[in-house]
């Protein structure tokens, strides 16, 4: 599934909470990494003229791998956590 960037909330965010999924642990992480750096050297792993539905973004992947790996996840249990 691909993520549009619009910059406008999706309807389900619309009708969350304020806060909702708020996790401390990870916004210290953001915090505290430069992923731009991550970004400039995997951002050519991903061919963006390929054929077919857009993917996530190589980031996005990276830090799904990273927390998954963090937490002690399975697949499983990393798809559900994203969820």
């Amino acid at each position: 599934m691909a993520v549009k960037r619009t910059g406008q909330p999706s309807f389900v965010e619309a009708l969350m909470p304020k806060g909702a999924g708020a996790n401390a642990a990870l916004d210290r992480l953001a915090g505290l990494v430069k992923w731009y750096r991550f970004e400039k050297l995997i951002g050519h792993l991903r061919d963006e003229g390929s054929p077919g539905r857009p993917g996530y973004p190589v980031l996005v992947l990276f830090r799904a791998v990273l927390l998954q790996s963090l937490y002690g996840l399975s697949e499983r249990e990393l798809e559900e956590a994203l969820g």
